[in-house]
């Protein structure tokens, strides 16, 4: 049959499908929120209109492999729950990365995308299902898994793939370990890159807050051309995202929040200096020689420095080719290569003397020091030293190669990869420990035959001249490298043919060697005043895979049997297998089941079983600060209700157990043939989760104090004041997280006035049971927060949705997305008392309208956050007064952006 080109006069798929089938006996309905099916017309011939008889064509159908299978299936939109974001979805969100196009879907919830992250910022973005942490979803890049690199290999880092080069997400929101192996235990990202592109395309997107900063530009090049028996394709990309800084919005202006119903978070170290001689009196420096009592109205505001949102800047470089070398064989490789920088900033750093690294006793003869006597407890912040600048680079590596092709009715592959990634993280402006330790000390230490300088903290702010700076002065630098390289075989075909229809199957194997190093400066083994020491990180493992799959059909059209098992060994830690068992029932033409139940895994990274020497100054609460302290049982006294950072080490565990689960999903799709364009789904899902690795240090405060547990991991002084937390990884806990989504679309039929589509996506969380250890009660985390930072899941709203209005027109376009995030509670110490408050709900909206005067030109011009609204204060957000990863500080955002293609 010749290759037909069809106008359509609303730019729809619908109208030119009508157009084909005029004067055919054919008609057509819709069976899916993307699938037609083309049936033959019940209509009979009357005298008036002789039958046509169309022309006689072999077709063979392969039918396509889906997130999920190596099958080649042809339900496509019964399968599996999955949803798929296409190019002309991608374009009308006006997204310019993977995370924010993923941020405001409703399966995505709790630790899930940033590349905002305040204070701790290292310019990476991860994303997470169902309110489980990023390590539990899988990213792939075209159905193959990549290198984990968002931090020290933990999970995959969005900001490593540009957005220009991909051609559609799927999003399988079910568990995929049968399929796919470790981490796919929420679900699973799978993103599909452009393939055989033709000609040349040029794509620029321009973007301001209205507050005039968070200025993001991004250009894209693409090039490809078909050969007689090959293709290129060839793409490069710039990516630019400006800062916001948390004193130019007005809810993280202030890290005292009582103005908005929150609370003072505002630090105790001020440039002026806590300066506690016993244990009632404390002092500042009001100015030279001259002393005042310090009150905690004069707390220090370290947002006046902080960034609120990150500038990160990107370049990339990607190359696909392919080659027939015979009529079913082909050759192909794919090569990318990608460059992300980040650059934060942080407050001046500050000094706890009691508590920081190194023997910090002011010497009562240290010749600053006019009280004349030993001082343990002086907290300053270090205003001329600068703010703390913490730089950030990552350099990606990705090629895969192989050789596919097809024989009879079976298709094999074997592919090649290599990943590389190189992180370095420079954090300036810090200061040694063992050099503060001994310019802190008297004349007969700290002298000119020793080098030293002594140092002045007992001053007002300006009393360290430049000498001294320099003297303290650190900076920290932690470099590491990750590195995957895989060999898989993989072949899927028809494997019989029974009365009910073909059984379809595959199987493969797999190799992969993966390695990670990862090394940091310190001084002398510790962290430096102010910042973080990553420590060292040295460990490799060979993974071996075996993994087959089938498709049986019980009744021809209407129901099939799929089963899928992966057996996997790792070098470190032994063997696994988890099979997959799931149903596909076709009630109606209309109405379809799935239902499947799996076994799931997430091994343990490298980083969970090698770190070493990981210290930070870690943000906590202790209820040992609390008016009732001396009623819990782990608290020797009551300690200083002032602090709210603690020195705390983690720590790898070489004899950590693979984390594992069970998952049941259930789904229902309706596409009445009585209302047509009209398609809906449910989706419900089940996941529990055993033997979760964890270090939460936040856990290990709370039982210690309550229960008295863990006396050899917090380690507090004859006080009550905690010195140390060593928060070694562990197998501790486990979960129940159990809930739905419905999704629901409605295309209208087009009439005079143009094509109206309607959307809605939805998702109810009914539980998130959490237990912290076998010895602690099961907690139902729905509807709550809890900051990551401090150990918890981050925002589980019990309602996430987003709901769209749109409209096309011949060369026109537009439209109107809502996105809405539920209310949740936060609970917290008052003094004696615990306090629960709720975060309001937050909806903002988007507009866009775009205008395609040629089928090769696209303009667009469009607005988030039509209504400028701010996220709602977390009082117990560590950073910013709100929850960075659910939210978004930037207000109303306006954009445009040009797509050419010659």
């Amino acid at each position: 049959m010749p290759e037909q080109t069809l106008e359509s006069d609303t730019g729809q798929f619908e109208p030119a499908l009508q157009q084909l089938l005029q004067d055919l006996p054919f008609t057509y309905q819709r069976i899916g929120p993307t699938s037609f099916a083309v049936t033959p017309n019940a209509d009979q011939p009357s005298k008036d209109k002789p039958q046509i008889r169309p022309l006689t064509e072999e077709v063979t159908v392969t039918g396509q492999n889906l997130t999920g299978s190596h099958l080649r299936h042809f339900q496509m939109d019964s399968y599996a729950p999955i949803d798929r974001l296409s190019r002309e979805q991608l374009d009308l969100i006006g997204a310019q990365t993977i995370a924010d196009l993923l941020k405001f879907l409703p399966a995505v919830s709790g630790n899930s995308t940033s590349t905002s992250v305040s204070q701790e910022d290292d310019g990476t973005a991860t994303v997470s299902l169902r309110g489980l942490p990023a390590s539990n979803t899988l990213v792939l890049i075209n159905g193959r898994r990549i290198i984990g690199d968002g931090y020290n290999g933990e999970a995959t880092d969005l900001n490593t793939i540009p957005l220009s080069l991909v051609e559609r997400v799927e999003i399988l929101k079910d568990g995929a370990s049968a399929v796919y192996g470790s981490d796919a235990i929420a679900g699973v990202i799978n993103i599909i890159l452009r393939r055989d592109f033709e000609g040349l395309s040029i794509d620029s997107h321009f973007g301001q807050a209205q507050e005039g900063d968070r200025q993001t530009d991004s250009h894209h090049l693409t090039w490809g051309r078909h050969g007689e028996r090959s293709h290129i394709m060839f793409s490069l990309a710039h990516y630019k995202q400006g800062a916001v800084m948390s004193r130019d919005r007005s809810l993280s202006a202030s890290a005292d929040s009582r103005n908005y119903g929150g609370t003072d978070k505002r630090s105790s170290a001020i440039p002026q200096g806590f300066i506690a001689l016993d244990s009632s009196s404390v002092l500042t420096s009001a100015s030279s020689g001259n002393y005042q009592d310090w009150s905690l109205e004069e707390r220090y505001n370290y947002n006046d420095y902080t960034s609120a949102i990150t500038p990160t800047e990107s370049h990339s470089a990607y190359l696909s080719a392919n080659f027939d070398l015979s009529e079913n064989t082909l050759l192909f490789t794919e090569v990318m290569g990608l460059r992300t920088s980040a650059e934060s900033t942080k407050a001046p750093t500050p000094v706890f003397t009691r508590f920081d690294n190194g023997e910090l006793t002011i010497a009562a003869d240290n010749i600053y020091n006019p009280f004349k006597q030993d001082i343990t407890d002086v907290r300053k912040r270090i205003l001329e030293l600068g703010p703390r600048i913490q730089k950030n680079y990552t350099t990606t590596w990705r090629m895969n190669s192989g050789i596919k092709g097809a024989h009879n009715e079976w298709q094999w592959e074997l592919s090649s990869s290599l990943h590389h990634t190189d992180r370095i993280e420079k954090l300036s402006n810090l200061i040694d420990p063992y050099a503060l330790s001994i310019g802190l000390k008297g004349p007969d230490i700290c002298n000119s035959d020793s080098s030293c300088i002594p140092i002045n903290l007992l001053g007002p702010s300006g009393s360290l001249d430049k000498e001294q700076l320099d003297f303290i002065r650190g900076q920290s630098s932690t470099q590491n490298h990750s590195r995957m390289e895989s060999l898989t075989f993989v072949s899927d075909g028809v494997l019989g043919r029974i009365n009910a229809g073909q059984i379809l199957a595959a199987a493969g194997i797999e190799i992969r060697h993966e390695a990670l190093t990862s090394h940091s400066n310190d001084s002398m083994g510790l962290s430096f005043i102010g910042g973080h020491t990553p420590g060292s990180a040295k460990g490799s493992r060979i993974i071996k895979e075996a993994f087959a799959e089938i498709s049986i059909p019980v009744q021809a059209d209407k129901l099939w049997l799929d089963g899928a098992i992966r057996l996997s060994n790792y070098s470190d830690f032994g063997s696994t297998y988890n099979p997959k068992l799931a149903t596909r029932w076709h009630a109606t033409e209309s109405l379809q089941l799935r239902a499947s139940f799996a076994t799931g895994f997430r091994a343990p990274t490298l980083t969970d079983m090698y770190q070493e020497g990981y210290q930070s100054q870690e943000f906590i609460f202790d209820p040992c600060t609390n008016e009732n302290a001396d009623r819990l049982v782990g608290c020797p006294g009551q300690s200083d209700s002032a602090r709210i950072q603690y020195l705390t080490e983690f720590g790898g565990n070489p004899n950590l157990t693979p984390e594992t689960s069970k998952s049941l999903s259930v789904s229902l799709t309706w596409t009445p043939e009585q209302i047509k364009g009209l398609s809906t789904t449910i989706d419900l899902y089940d996941i529990q989760q055993d033997d979760v690795i964890g270090s939460s240090p936040q856990f290990l405060v709370e039982q210690n104090a309550y229960k008295g547990l863990f006396p050899e991991k917090v380690i507090r002084d004859d006080s009550g004041e905690i010195t140390k937390i060593l928060a070694s990884r562990i197998n501790r806990g486990s979960r129940k997280i159990r809930g739905y989504d419905i999704a629901l679309r409605y295309d209208l039929p087009s009439e005079g006035f143009g094509q109206f589509s309607f959307a809605l996506n939805m998702s109810q969380m009914l539980h998130y049971l959490n237990q912290g250890a076998p010895e602690i009660a099961e907690e139902d985390l729905v509807g709550t927060f809890i900051d990551t930072a401090t150990g918890g899941a981050g925002s589980l709203p019990e309602w996430k949705a987003n709901a769209g209005v749109y409209w096309s027109s011949g060369r026109w376009k537009l439209g109107y997305t809502t996105h809405f995030v539920g209310s949740m509670k936060e609970s917290y110490n008052q003094g004696d008392k615990l306090v629960t408050r709720k975060i309001s709900s937050w909806t903002t909206r988007d507009l866009q309208l775009a205008f395609n005067p040629t089928p090769r030109f696209r303009l667009a011009l469009g607005v988030k956050n039509l209504f400028n609204s701010p996220p709602p204060l977390a009082v117990t957000a560590i950073n910013n007064n709100f929850d960075y990863r659910t939210y978004d500080i930037s207000g109303r955002i306006w954009y445009g952006n040009f797509s050419l293609k010659l």
